[in-house]
């Protein structure tokens, strides 16, 4: 299992942060994404990292508050 975090408050380099949270996973040949953070920036951030959000077959959503949901309409 492979997993990275798209976006947090935490940040290294040139990625961006914000309140909320990301996360990309692979897992037995599956591309999960859980969760978006609060904007578009986990799309920007996965992008950096050649993370290529077209080949998840899956969005979870762990709860429904902006901090995990709002970055949902960059990944539709």
């Amino acid at each position: 299992m492979k997993a990275v975090v798209l976006i947090d408050n935490l940040t290294k380099g040139s990625l961006a942060a914000e309140w909320g949270l990301s996360v990309y996973i692979e897992h037995e040949g599956h591309r999960i994404l859980l969760d978006t953070g609060a904007s578009d920036r986990f799309a920007r951030n996965a992008e950096q990292m050649g993370i290529d959000l077209g080949a998840v077959e899956f969005g979870v959503l762990s709860h429904a508050h902006y901090d995990h949901a709002d970055g949902m309409v960059a990944f539709f």
